[in-house]
């Protein structure tokens, strides 16, 4: 991030020093020199202003020993070439590179500043996506311990369902048993109710039998009494 952050600052220098000056053929008054722009090409001619070391002027067209030049507020008139420089005086460019370097410390101080501020947001941000990173990491552990445990429970009631499964089959056969079974009990049921009431009726019968026997014998018994009386009466 450093070395990103110097490689751009350099770059940046490079622009600021590299940037070619404008295409306009400018010239500047000498050093240390108040010249007059005059309106024609002689000292003989008026002056229409003072201009003074470091001045821009711009060349409109070049005549023996005179520049006819304008101002940066519009004069136009002629100046001795000889107090003309293509190059801007050193005082000026001094100038102009202190005021450049000015603005480029301050460049500088302000991508330092950005880059302390990226830097703090860096860490910030490094800050919460750890914490972050911590909480997502445990969600998940939580996450695959309740997934490990639905596979056991999935597990578990598939079991239960082939046994619910089995059980079913057994108490559909069990279902078929116990109805064969109660038919067969209501049948042996009917059969022993009519084992009963012929027995009831057996029982009745031989009651009956009984009763005729018993009388018969007493009815013989007494007939036979009747005659050994009688034959005693004849004798």
């Amino acid at each position: 991030m450093r070395y990103i952050t110097i490689h751009f600052i350099l770059l940046l220098l490079t622009s600021y020093v590299i940037v070619p000056p404008a295409a306009a053929d400018t010239r500047y008054v000498g050093d240390q020199l108040i010249i007059t722009l005059r309106q024609g090409k002689s000292t003989q001619h008026k002056i229409l202003k003072t201009v003074e070391t470091g001045t821009p002027l711009e060349v409109l067209e070049e005549d023996g020993s005179y520049y006819k030049v304008r101002t940066t507020d519009g004069v136009e008139g002629y100046v001795l070439r000889q107090y003309i420089s293509s190059s801007p005086p050193k005082a000026l460019r001094i100038e102009e590179l202190e005021m450049l370097n000015n603005s480029l410390q301050q460049k500088i101080n302000n991508l330092v500043e950005v880059n302390n501020t990226l830097e703090t947001q860096l860490n910030t941000f490094q800050g919460k996506y750890n914490e972050e990173f911590s909480v997502i990491t445990e969600k998940s552990t939580d996450l695959e311990q309740n997934l490990e445990q639905a596979l056991i429970n999935e597990r578990i009631m598939s079991e239960k369902y082939e046994t619910l499964l089995t059980q079913a089959e057994n108490v559909v056969e069990i279902a078929a048993e116990r109805d064969q079974l109660l038919l067969q009990n209501k049948k042996l049921e009917a059969d022993l109710a009519a084992i009963v009431q012929k027995n009831d009726s057996l029982a009745d019968s031989r009651m009956i039998k009984w009763f005729l026997a018993g009388g018969g014998v007493f009815f013989f018994g007494w007939i036979i009494g009747k005659i050994s009386r009688k034959k005693r009466t004849r004798f």
